[in-house]
Protein backbone atom coordinates (compact mmCIF):
# COMPACT_ATOMS: atom_id res chain seq x y z
CA UNK A 1 0.00 0.00 0.00
CA UNK A 2 2.66 2.20 0.96
CA UNK A 3 4.65 1.61 -2.19
CA UNK A 4 1.12 2.43 -4.68
CA UNK A 5 0.65 5.32 -2.60
CA UNK A 6 5.01 6.22 -3.53
CA UNK A 7 4.60 5.76 -6.69
CA UNK A 8 1.11 7.46 -7.20
CA UNK A 9 2.76 10.72 -5.22
CA UNK A 10 6.58 10.66 -7.50
CA UNK A 11 5.13 9.66 -11.04
CA UNK A 12 9.19 9.75 -12.12
CA UNK A 13 9.38 6.80 -9.55
CA UNK A 14 12.77 8.71 -7.39
CA UNK A 15 16.07 9.40 -8.87
CA UNK A 16 16.93 5.95 -9.35
CA UNK A 17 13.86 5.58 -11.88
CA UNK A 18 14.47 9.22 -13.40
CA UNK A 19 18.22 7.93 -13.86
CA UNK A 20 16.94 4.35 -15.56
CA UNK A 21 14.56 7.21 -18.08
CA UNK A 22 17.47 9.34 -18.53
CA UNK A 23 20.01 6.09 -19.56
CA UNK A 24 17.06 4.61 -21.33
CA UNK A 25 16.14 7.34 -23.22
CA UNK A 26 20.03 7.63 -24.73
CA UNK A 27 20.63 11.41 -23.84
CA UNK A 28 23.36 10.49 -21.86
CA UNK A 29 24.92 9.48 -25.48
CA UNK A 30 24.24 12.87 -26.59
CA UNK A 31 24.85 14.82 -24.15
CA UNK A 32 28.26 13.41 -23.75
CA UNK A 33 28.28 13.55 -27.77
CA UNK A 34 27.32 17.17 -27.63
CA UNK A 35 29.43 18.30 -25.28
CA UNK A 36 32.76 16.11 -26.59
CA UNK A 37 32.00 18.13 -30.35
CA UNK A 38 31.89 21.58 -28.32
CA UNK A 39 35.16 20.59 -26.66
CA UNK A 40 36.87 19.94 -30.05
CA UNK A 41 35.63 22.88 -31.09
CA UNK A 42 36.68 25.08 -28.31
CA UNK A 43 40.27 23.55 -28.89
CA UNK A 44 40.24 25.07 -32.51
CA UNK A 45 39.28 28.32 -31.27
CA UNK A 46 42.73 28.58 -30.16
CA UNK A 47 45.14 26.82 -32.67
CA UNK A 48 46.35 30.12 -34.55
CA UNK A 49 46.53 30.18 -38.46
CA UNK A 50 50.01 29.62 -39.67
CA UNK A 51 51.97 32.55 -40.82
CA UNK A 52 50.09 35.40 -38.66
CA UNK A 53 51.13 36.93 -35.07
CA UNK A 54 47.73 36.15 -33.16
CA UNK A 55 48.64 39.19 -31.04
CA UNK A 56 48.48 41.43 -33.62
CA UNK A 57 44.86 42.19 -33.25
CA UNK A 58 45.37 42.48 -29.78
CA UNK A 59 47.44 45.77 -30.81
CA UNK A 60 44.86 47.33 -33.02
CA UNK A 61 41.22 46.95 -30.55
CA UNK A 62 39.12 49.32 -33.02
CA UNK A 63 39.42 46.72 -35.74
CA UNK A 64 37.70 44.53 -33.65
CA UNK A 65 34.20 46.84 -33.43
CA UNK A 66 31.00 46.93 -34.97
CA UNK A 67 30.50 43.99 -37.88
CA UNK A 68 34.15 42.85 -37.21
CA UNK A 69 33.39 42.56 -33.19
CA UNK A 70 29.98 40.98 -33.70
CA UNK A 71 31.74 37.92 -35.68
CA UNK A 72 34.47 38.13 -32.94
CA UNK A 73 32.06 37.26 -30.20
CA UNK A 74 30.12 35.11 -32.14
CA UNK A 75 33.34 32.43 -32.59
CA UNK A 76 34.33 32.94 -29.32
CA UNK A 77 37.34 35.59 -29.34
CA UNK A 78 39.05 33.37 -32.58
CA UNK A 79 38.75 36.16 -35.03
CA UNK A 80 40.67 38.29 -31.84
CA UNK A 81 43.11 35.19 -31.61
CA UNK A 82 43.26 34.71 -35.40
CA UNK A 83 42.52 31.12 -35.18
CA UNK A 84 42.30 29.08 -37.73
CA UNK A 85 38.52 28.90 -36.37
CA UNK A 86 38.21 32.63 -37.69
CA UNK A 87 35.55 32.14 -39.40
CA UNK A 88 33.33 30.14 -36.84
CA UNK A 89 29.86 29.19 -37.71
CA UNK A 90 29.48 32.71 -39.82
CA UNK A 91 29.35 31.72 -43.31
CA UNK A 92 26.67 28.62 -42.83
CA UNK A 93 24.21 31.56 -40.94
CA UNK A 94 24.78 33.71 -43.43
CA UNK A 95 24.25 31.14 -46.10
CA UNK A 96 20.97 29.68 -43.99
CA UNK A 97 19.60 33.46 -43.77
CA UNK A 98 20.01 33.86 -47.81
CA UNK A 99 18.07 30.74 -48.43
CA UNK A 100 15.23 31.51 -45.91
CA UNK A 101 14.92 34.82 -48.02
CA UNK A 102 15.02 33.11 -51.36
CA UNK A 103 12.47 30.67 -50.49
CA UNK A 104 10.47 33.29 -50.51
CA UNK A 105 11.54 34.37 -53.76
CA UNK A 106 11.76 32.12 -55.71
CA UNK A 107 8.88 29.74 -56.09
CA UNK A 108 11.16 26.49 -56.91
CA UNK A 109 12.70 26.65 -53.59
CA UNK A 110 9.43 27.48 -52.03
CA UNK A 111 7.48 24.56 -53.81
CA UNK A 112 10.89 22.49 -53.04
CA UNK A 113 10.32 23.26 -49.10
CA UNK A 114 6.88 23.08 -49.34
CA UNK A 115 5.85 19.59 -51.56
CA UNK A 116 8.45 16.99 -51.46
CA UNK A 117 9.09 17.23 -47.72
CA UNK A 118 12.45 15.29 -46.64
CA UNK A 119 13.39 14.55 -49.65
CA UNK A 120 13.18 18.49 -50.38
CA UNK A 121 14.80 19.36 -47.35
CA UNK A 122 17.42 17.19 -47.60
CA UNK A 123 18.17 19.02 -51.16
CA UNK A 124 17.81 22.31 -49.73
CA UNK A 125 20.31 21.73 -47.17
CA UNK A 126 22.58 20.19 -49.88
CA UNK A 127 22.43 23.94 -51.43
CA UNK A 128 23.11 25.63 -48.24
CA UNK A 129 26.50 23.34 -48.04
CA UNK A 130 27.32 24.09 -51.62
CA UNK A 131 26.66 28.16 -51.03
CA UNK A 132 28.38 27.54 -47.38
CA UNK A 133 31.76 27.28 -49.50
CA UNK A 134 31.21 29.86 -51.57
CA UNK A 135 31.01 32.91 -48.81
CA UNK A 136 33.67 30.65 -46.66
CA UNK A 137 35.79 32.00 -49.66
CA UNK A 138 35.04 34.80 -49.94
CA UNK A 139 34.32 36.21 -46.21
CA UNK A 140 38.02 34.19 -46.48
CA UNK A 141 39.67 35.83 -48.66
CA UNK A 142 38.70 39.41 -47.33
CA UNK A 143 39.59 38.85 -44.05
CA UNK A 144 43.42 37.76 -45.51
CA UNK A 145 43.46 41.20 -47.13
CA UNK A 146 42.99 42.80 -43.78
CA UNK A 147 45.54 40.90 -42.14
CA UNK A 148 47.73 41.54 -44.92
CA UNK A 149 47.16 45.33 -44.20
CA UNK A 150 47.83 45.63 -40.60
CA UNK A 151 50.94 47.08 -39.44
CA UNK A 152 52.84 48.34 -36.65
CA UNK A 153 53.18 45.22 -35.92
CA UNK A 154 52.37 43.53 -38.82
CA UNK A 155 49.93 40.52 -38.41
CA UNK A 156 51.09 38.43 -41.10
CA UNK A 157 54.78 37.62 -40.68
CA UNK A 158 55.52 36.35 -44.57
CA UNK A 159 53.04 38.02 -46.85
CA UNK A 160 52.39 37.34 -50.56
CA UNK A 161 51.02 35.36 -52.61
CA UNK A 162 51.33 31.56 -51.34
CA UNK A 163 50.55 32.79 -47.82
CA UNK A 164 46.72 34.08 -49.44
CA UNK A 165 46.39 31.17 -50.95
CA UNK A 166 46.94 28.58 -48.21
CA UNK A 167 45.52 30.99 -45.35
CA UNK A 168 42.17 31.40 -47.98
CA UNK A 169 42.41 27.47 -47.80
CA UNK A 170 42.87 26.84 -44.38
CA UNK A 171 40.04 29.25 -43.09
CA UNK A 172 37.58 28.06 -46.01
CA UNK A 173 37.92 24.10 -44.29
CA UNK A 174 37.89 25.54 -40.74
CA UNK A 175 34.57 26.55 -41.52
CA UNK A 176 33.35 23.85 -43.39
CA UNK A 177 34.67 21.74 -40.32
CA UNK A 178 32.85 23.80 -38.11
CA UNK A 179 29.58 23.47 -40.00
CA UNK A 180 29.73 19.57 -40.08
CA UNK A 181 29.97 19.98 -36.45
CA UNK A 182 27.36 21.72 -36.07
CA UNK A 183 25.31 19.31 -38.32
CA UNK A 184 26.41 16.58 -36.38
CA UNK A 185 25.51 18.04 -33.03
CA UNK A 186 21.80 18.69 -34.51
CA UNK A 187 22.11 14.78 -35.45
CA UNK A 188 23.44 12.95 -32.64
CA UNK A 189 23.57 15.34 -29.47
CA UNK A 190 20.89 17.63 -28.18
CA UNK A 191 19.88 20.68 -29.53
CA UNK A 192 20.86 22.85 -32.70
CA UNK A 193 24.23 22.78 -33.79
CA UNK A 194 24.66 26.01 -35.07
CA UNK A 195 22.85 27.43 -32.15
CA UNK A 196 24.75 25.70 -29.95
CA UNK A 197 28.22 26.69 -31.18
CA UNK A 198 27.10 30.46 -31.25
CA UNK A 199 25.69 29.82 -27.43
CA UNK A 200 29.31 28.47 -26.85
CA UNK A 201 31.16 31.36 -27.62
CA UNK A 202 29.15 33.94 -26.56
CA UNK A 203 29.47 32.28 -23.20
CA UNK A 204 33.26 31.70 -23.14
CA UNK A 205 33.46 35.25 -23.60
CA UNK A 206 31.67 35.73 -20.41
CA UNK A 207 34.20 35.15 -17.91
CA UNK A 208 36.95 37.71 -19.68
CA UNK A 209 34.27 40.33 -19.55
CA UNK A 210 33.23 39.82 -15.67
CA UNK A 211 36.73 39.68 -15.33
CA UNK A 212 37.66 42.91 -16.78
CA UNK A 213 34.88 43.99 -15.09
CA UNK A 214 36.16 43.35 -11.69
CA UNK A 215 39.59 44.74 -12.32
CA UNK A 216 37.99 48.08 -13.52
CA UNK A 217 36.11 48.19 -10.52
CA UNK A 218 39.29 47.85 -8.46
CA UNK A 219 41.37 50.35 -10.27
CA UNK A 220 38.52 52.89 -9.78
CA UNK A 221 38.05 53.06 -13.77
CA UNK A 222 34.36 52.06 -13.16
CA UNK A 223 31.56 52.50 -10.80
CA UNK A 224 30.36 49.56 -8.58
CA UNK A 225 27.22 51.41 -8.46
CA UNK A 226 27.45 51.71 -12.47
CA UNK A 227 28.01 47.88 -12.44
CA UNK A 228 24.95 46.96 -10.01
CA UNK A 229 22.67 49.04 -12.15
CA UNK A 230 23.79 47.43 -15.58
CA UNK A 231 23.27 44.28 -14.11
CA UNK A 232 20.29 44.83 -12.86
CA UNK A 233 18.54 46.04 -16.26
CA UNK A 234 20.52 42.89 -17.90
CA UNK A 235 18.62 40.52 -15.38
CA UNK A 236 15.14 42.62 -15.76
CA UNK A 237 15.87 42.00 -20.17
CA UNK A 238 16.46 38.84 -19.31
CA UNK A 239 13.32 38.24 -17.62
CA UNK A 240 11.58 40.06 -20.49
CA UNK A 241 13.41 37.75 -23.21
CA UNK A 242 12.19 34.47 -21.37
CA UNK A 243 8.55 35.71 -21.44
CA UNK A 244 8.92 36.77 -25.32
CA UNK A 245 10.32 33.66 -25.89
CA UNK A 246 7.71 31.69 -23.98
CA UNK A 247 4.67 33.94 -25.02
CA UNK A 248 2.15 32.45 -27.25
CA UNK A 249 -1.70 33.63 -28.29
CA UNK A 250 -3.84 31.05 -28.47
CA UNK A 251 -6.75 30.51 -30.90
CA UNK A 252 -9.35 28.41 -30.33
CA UNK A 253 -9.92 25.94 -33.41
CA UNK A 254 -13.21 24.07 -33.25
CA UNK A 255 -13.02 20.26 -33.70
CA UNK A 256 -14.81 18.67 -37.52
CA UNK A 257 -17.29 15.33 -37.71
CA UNK A 258 -15.87 12.66 -40.07
CA UNK A 259 -17.01 9.32 -40.80
CA UNK A 260 -15.30 6.93 -40.23
CA UNK A 261 -17.03 3.57 -41.91
CA UNK A 262 -20.65 4.02 -40.79
CA UNK A 263 -19.88 5.87 -37.86
CA UNK A 264 -19.16 10.22 -37.24
CA UNK A 265 -16.68 10.54 -35.29
CA UNK A 266 -16.17 14.10 -33.55
CA UNK A 267 -12.33 15.64 -33.90
CA UNK A 268 -11.81 17.46 -30.65
CA UNK A 269 -11.44 21.68 -30.20
CA UNK A 270 -7.80 22.72 -29.75
CA UNK A 271 -6.07 25.50 -30.18
CA UNK A 272 -3.82 27.18 -33.10
CA UNK A 273 -0.71 28.77 -31.54
CA UNK A 274 1.14 32.10 -32.36
CA UNK A 275 4.24 33.09 -31.25
CA UNK A 276 4.41 36.89 -29.50
CA UNK A 277 7.53 37.14 -31.06
CA UNK A 278 7.29 35.18 -34.18
CA UNK A 279 10.78 37.05 -35.82
CA UNK A 280 12.69 35.70 -33.18
CA UNK A 281 16.01 37.10 -33.25
CA UNK A 282 15.89 37.40 -36.44
CA UNK A 283 14.61 40.62 -36.66
CA UNK A 284 18.04 42.33 -34.50
CA UNK A 285 20.42 40.36 -36.63
CA UNK A 286 19.14 41.72 -39.87
CA UNK A 287 18.61 45.32 -38.49
CA UNK A 288 22.57 45.34 -36.66
CA UNK A 289 24.26 43.80 -39.73
CA UNK A 290 22.43 46.13 -42.07
CA UNK A 291 23.95 49.27 -40.06
CA UNK A 292 27.05 47.93 -38.82
CA UNK A 293 28.28 47.84 -42.89
CA UNK A 294 28.25 51.63 -42.92
CA UNK A 295 29.74 51.87 -39.55
CA UNK A 296 32.61 49.75 -40.33
CA UNK A 297 33.15 52.07 -43.50
CA UNK A 298 33.08 54.89 -41.78
CA UNK A 299 35.51 53.31 -39.26
CA UNK A 300 37.89 52.51 -41.45
CA UNK A 301 37.63 55.59 -42.96
CA UNK A 302 38.40 57.06 -40.01
CA UNK A 303 41.48 55.36 -39.55
CA UNK A 304 43.04 56.85 -43.15
CA UNK A 305 41.98 60.47 -42.21
CA UNK A 306 41.27 60.66 -38.46
CA UNK A 307 37.78 62.45 -38.91
CA UNK A 308 34.42 60.39 -40.17
CA UNK A 309 32.83 62.94 -40.79
CA UNK A 310 35.38 64.58 -43.64
CA UNK A 311 36.77 61.00 -44.64
CA UNK A 312 33.08 60.11 -45.78
CA UNK A 313 33.00 63.69 -47.54
CA UNK A 314 35.92 62.86 -49.40
CA UNK A 315 34.95 59.56 -50.09
CA UNK A 316 32.26 60.26 -51.51
CA UNK A 317 33.05 63.53 -53.58
CA UNK A 318 36.03 61.96 -54.86
CA UNK A 319 33.94 59.76 -57.02
CA UNK A 320 34.19 59.85 -60.55
CA UNK A 321 30.61 60.20 -60.76
CA UNK A 322 29.87 62.85 -58.48
CA UNK A 323 33.35 64.57 -57.81
CA UNK A 324 33.87 66.33 -61.38
CA UNK A 325 30.87 67.49 -62.19
CA UNK A 326 29.56 69.56 -58.65
CA UNK A 327 33.15 70.20 -58.14
CA UNK A 328 32.76 74.32 -57.96
CA UNK A 329 28.85 74.04 -57.22
CA UNK A 330 30.59 71.99 -54.10
CA UNK A 331 32.56 75.04 -52.97
CA UNK A 332 29.62 77.29 -52.24
CA UNK A 333 28.99 78.25 -48.88
CA UNK A 334 25.66 77.43 -48.24
CA UNK A 335 26.42 73.98 -50.15
CA UNK A 336 29.14 72.96 -47.91
CA UNK A 337 27.04 73.92 -45.00
CA UNK A 338 24.05 71.89 -45.63
CA UNK A 339 26.58 68.60 -47.08
CA UNK A 340 28.20 68.69 -43.33
CA UNK A 341 24.37 68.66 -41.74
CA UNK A 342 23.63 65.64 -43.60
CA UNK A 343 27.62 63.72 -43.45
CA UNK A 344 27.10 64.60 -39.92
CA UNK A 345 23.67 63.11 -38.95
CA UNK A 346 24.88 59.86 -41.35
CA UNK A 347 27.90 59.74 -38.71
CA UNK A 348 25.83 60.19 -35.71
CA UNK A 349 23.01 57.76 -37.67
CA UNK A 350 25.66 54.54 -37.56
CA UNK A 351 27.15 55.76 -34.46
CA UNK A 352 24.82 53.56 -31.59
CA UNK A 353 26.19 56.48 -28.98
CA UNK A 354 23.38 59.09 -30.96
CA UNK A 355 19.31 58.96 -30.35
CA UNK A 356 19.41 58.89 -34.65
CA UNK A 357 21.05 55.75 -34.00
CA UNK A 358 18.82 54.47 -32.00
CA UNK A 359 14.84 55.33 -33.81
CA UNK A 360 16.78 54.19 -36.98
CA UNK A 361 17.53 50.98 -35.19
CA UNK A 362 13.99 51.03 -33.85
CA UNK A 363 12.32 51.11 -37.32
CA UNK A 364 14.61 48.65 -38.60
CA UNK A 365 14.16 45.86 -36.17
CA UNK A 366 10.20 46.78 -36.40
CA UNK A 367 10.47 46.41 -40.67
CA UNK A 368 12.14 43.11 -40.67
CA UNK A 369 10.18 41.77 -37.55
CA UNK A 370 7.51 42.13 -39.98
CA UNK A 371 9.52 40.90 -43.46
CA UNK A 372 10.76 37.85 -41.14
CA UNK A 373 7.08 36.69 -40.06
CA UNK A 374 5.73 37.40 -43.52
CA UNK A 375 7.92 34.76 -45.39
CA UNK A 376 7.72 32.47 -41.84
CA UNK A 377 3.76 32.38 -41.43
CA UNK A 378 1.29 32.62 -44.60
CA UNK A 379 -2.75 33.48 -43.45
CA UNK A 380 -3.84 32.58 -46.41
CA UNK A 381 -2.39 28.73 -46.56
CA UNK A 382 -3.07 28.65 -42.73
CA UNK A 383 -6.81 29.50 -43.58
CA UNK A 384 -6.83 27.33 -46.53
CA UNK A 385 -5.15 24.35 -44.57
CA UNK A 386 -8.33 24.79 -41.94
CA UNK A 387 -11.01 24.61 -44.42
CA UNK A 388 -9.54 21.77 -46.28
CA UNK A 389 -9.93 19.68 -42.98
CA UNK A 390 -13.52 21.02 -42.19
CA UNK A 391 -12.59 23.18 -38.85
CA UNK A 392 -12.56 26.70 -37.84
CA UNK A 393 -11.32 29.17 -35.72
CA UNK A 394 -13.99 30.23 -33.29
CA UNK A 395 -16.25 33.15 -34.21
CA UNK A 396 -14.41 33.26 -37.61
CA UNK A 397 -16.40 32.79 -40.94
CA UNK A 398 -13.78 29.97 -43.06
CA UNK A 399 -12.08 30.90 -46.28
CA UNK A 400 -11.27 34.15 -46.63
CA UNK A 401 -12.66 35.92 -43.23
CA UNK A 402 -10.34 33.23 -41.38
CA UNK A 403 -7.22 34.52 -43.74
CA UNK A 404 -7.60 38.27 -42.70
CA UNK A 405 -8.24 36.95 -39.00
CA UNK A 406 -4.89 35.31 -39.10
CA UNK A 407 -3.36 38.59 -40.72
CA UNK A 408 -4.74 40.94 -38.34
CA UNK A 409 -3.26 39.02 -35.61
CA UNK A 410 0.00 38.41 -36.74
CA UNK A 411 0.07 42.29 -37.54
CA UNK A 412 -0.50 42.67 -33.95
CA UNK A 413 1.80 40.18 -32.68
CA UNK A 414 4.59 41.50 -34.64
CA UNK A 415 4.14 45.06 -33.75
CA UNK A 416 4.25 43.93 -29.94
CA UNK A 417 6.82 41.84 -30.38
CA UNK A 418 8.92 44.04 -32.29
CA UNK A 419 8.24 46.66 -29.79
CA UNK A 420 9.85 44.63 -26.98
CA UNK A 421 12.43 43.12 -28.95
CA UNK A 422 13.68 46.46 -30.25
CA UNK A 423 13.57 48.30 -26.12
CA UNK A 424 15.43 44.91 -25.53
CA UNK A 425 18.05 45.78 -28.32
CA UNK A 426 18.57 49.74 -27.46
CA UNK A 427 18.04 49.96 -23.77
CA UNK A 428 21.66 47.86 -23.10
CA UNK A 429 22.94 50.50 -25.24
CA UNK A 430 21.89 53.24 -23.15
CA UNK A 431 22.39 51.75 -20.12
CA UNK A 432 26.06 51.28 -20.40
CA UNK A 433 26.16 54.83 -21.92
CA UNK A 434 24.77 56.04 -18.51
CA UNK A 435 26.23 53.86 -16.28
CA UNK A 436 29.76 54.47 -17.87
CA UNK A 437 30.40 50.61 -17.87
CA UNK A 438 31.94 49.51 -21.37
CA UNK A 439 33.85 46.07 -20.30
CA UNK A 440 30.84 44.48 -20.76
CA UNK A 441 29.57 45.97 -24.22
CA UNK A 442 29.67 42.17 -25.79
CA UNK A 443 26.84 41.31 -23.48
CA UNK A 444 24.27 43.30 -25.45
CA UNK A 445 20.81 42.13 -26.57
CA UNK A 446 21.74 40.10 -29.42
CA UNK A 447 23.99 37.81 -26.93
CA UNK A 448 21.20 38.04 -24.29
CA UNK A 449 18.33 36.93 -26.63
CA UNK A 450 20.90 34.55 -27.96
CA UNK A 451 21.78 32.34 -24.46
CA UNK A 452 18.33 32.94 -23.49
CA UNK A 453 16.68 31.42 -26.32
CA UNK A 454 19.41 28.43 -27.27
CA UNK A 455 18.72 27.48 -23.55
CA UNK A 456 15.09 27.14 -23.54
CA UNK A 457 15.39 25.30 -27.22
CA UNK A 458 17.96 22.86 -25.42
CA UNK A 459 15.83 22.03 -22.35
CA UNK A 460 12.84 21.37 -24.38
CA UNK A 461 14.21 19.45 -26.45
CA UNK A 462 15.99 17.05 -23.48
CA UNK A 463 12.45 17.35 -21.81
CA UNK A 464 11.05 16.29 -25.32
CA UNK A 465 13.27 12.96 -25.80
CA UNK A 466 12.95 12.01 -21.98
CA UNK A 467 9.06 12.32 -22.27
CA UNK A 468 9.11 10.26 -25.59
CA UNK A 469 11.14 7.20 -24.30
CA UNK A 470 8.93 7.41 -21.05
CA UNK A 471 5.65 6.95 -23.42
CA UNK A 472 7.51 4.48 -25.58
CA UNK A 473 8.85 2.30 -22.83
CA UNK A 474 5.29 2.21 -21.06
CA UNK A 475 3.98 0.93 -24.58
CA UNK A 476 6.76 -1.62 -25.04
CA UNK A 477 5.43 -2.68 -21.90
CA UNK A 478 1.83 -2.84 -22.19
CA UNK A 479 2.40 -4.90 -25.55
CA UNK A 480 4.25 -7.36 -23.43
CA UNK A 481 1.74 -8.22 -21.36
CA UNK A 482 2.37 -5.85 -18.38
CA UNK A 483 0.12 -4.23 -16.23
CA UNK A 484 -1.13 -0.83 -16.67
CA UNK A 485 1.14 1.93 -14.56
CA UNK A 486 -0.74 4.50 -12.65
Amino acid sequence: MAQSVSKRSNPAGGPEQFLKLFAAAGLKERILFTLAMLAIYRIGVHIPMPGVDPSAMLSHPELTQNLLGMFDLFTGGALNKLSIFSMGIGPYITTSIIIQLMTAVFPKLKALQKDFGEQGRKKLQQITRVLTIVFAAIQSFGLVKLLMSIKNPDAVLMPGPLFMFSAVIILTASALFVMWMGELITERGIGNGASLLIFVGIAARLPVMFKQTYEAVQSGQTSMVGVVVLCTVFLLLVALIVRLQLGLRKIMVLGAKRNVGRQTMAVPDDYLYLPVNPSGVMAIIFASSLLMFPATIMQFVSRQTGDPTKGLQQLITGMPVIGPQFAQFSQLPWVQNVWGFIVQEFAYTVSYQHWEHSLLYFLLILFFASFYTSMQYEPRDMAENLRRSGRSIQGVKPGRPTAEFLESTLNKLVFIGGTLIAIVAILPIHAEQLTGVVTLQGLGSTSLIILVGVAIDTQRQIMTHALSARYQSRGIFRAMGGKKEK
